[in-house]
């Protein structure tokens, strides 16, 4: 969480925004490829998105978000912890007999 509270300090003090408002103009001013998508489970939380149109981050903001990530996270989590684990495709042997032990298993009730 140090870096989620040193960022907010950066965008209450740079932009007088929340820390929300900052990452959703962070990700609206990456570019046509990446999209901001949130779930709110109260109105209040929909604050934001009004809060992070307006205005755009500078150069020294993304400059100093790498700064405090760089800082506050000294072993960041790659896409693979995100992804399943890679496996060999089943043969098509291996799905009749799976297959085969589900009906038995069903059959007996």
């Amino acid at each position: 969480m140090r870096a989620a509270d040193r960022l907010g300090e950066h965008a209450g003090k740079s932009h007088g925004k929340s820390l929300l408002a900052f990452a959703i103009r962070w990700i609206l001013d990456r570019g046509e490829m990446m999209t901001a998508l949130w779930g709110a489970r109260n109105a209040g939380q929909l604050d934001a998105v009004e809060e992070a149109f307006g205005w755009k981050l500078s150069n020294d903001d993304y400059a100093e978000v790498d700064r405090i990530l760089r800082e506050a996270i000294k072993s960041p989590v790659g896409p693979e912890f995100m992804a399943p684990p890679a496996r060999e495709p089943a043969s098509a042997e291996a799905c009749i007999e799976d297959l085969d032990r589900t009906r038995t298993a069903l059959s007996r009730g």
